[in-house]
């Protein structure tokens, strides 16, 4: 067990700045193509 928590505290202290703003990006990246790729919403009362 001790050995398992010492690994997993040395894959957690190899991430830095650059791997959140890279995991940020694609993020971002992947709703923007979800978003885009919405069907409009057309049913309801309203002004069209």
């Amino acid at each position: 067990m001790k050995n398992i928590l010492f690994n997993l505290h040395l894959s957690v202290s190899k991430i830095n700045k650059t791997h959140l703003q890279f995991i940020w990006v694609l993020i971002v990246l992947t709703m923007l193509v979800l978003g885009a790729g919405a069907p409009e919403d057309v049913g309801g009362v309203g002004i069209r």
